[in-house]
């Protein structure tokens, strides 16, 4: 069974993960643009959502060849959580209304309750139908 064992040595491990961690920035920023320009636009606009879905994919993917080529856990612990952080920052960025300042859901993601005739309302649940069994 091959073993996972660096061959980086340990001060310049650091460094590489370090390195990956601005690569994944780079790759954010080359994608998607600054986080003022996405707070700037209309939220949920879905130019920015595909280009942060794309900027993610990139990044994992890099993160992912680098750790494997250097067998570091340092890189890939450092590269995979700077994608989470700034994949976050960035969503949060794309959901922002840039007029009231709040986050709002995609279009169609939102709450509806149901309607039909299974639907009874509890609120008037038990004056449709009287109650049977019960001896009070």
């Amino acid at each position: 069974m091959p073993t996972f064992k660096s061959i980086l040595k340990p001060e310049n491990s650091v460094l590489a993960g370090i390195a990956v961690a601005g690569s994944v920035w780079a790759i954010y920023q080359m994608n998607t643009g600054s986080t003022v320009n996405a707070h700037a636009s209309d939220a949920n606009h879905p130019a920015l959502e595909s280009s942060r879905k794309k900027a993610g994919y990139t990044a994992f993917v890099f993160v992912s060849a680098i750790t494997l080529i250097t067998r570091d856990a340092n890189v890939g612990l450092l590269g995979f959580g700077s994608i989470i952080a700034i994949d976050v920052t960035t969503r949060h960025a794309i959901m922002t209304n840039p007029n009231t300042g709040q986050m709002e859901p995609p279009a169609g993601s939102g709450y509806e309750p149901a309607s039909g005739g299974q639907v009874i309302d509890f609120a008037n649940a038990g004056a449709s139908a009287p109650m049977t069994g019960y001896t009070g």
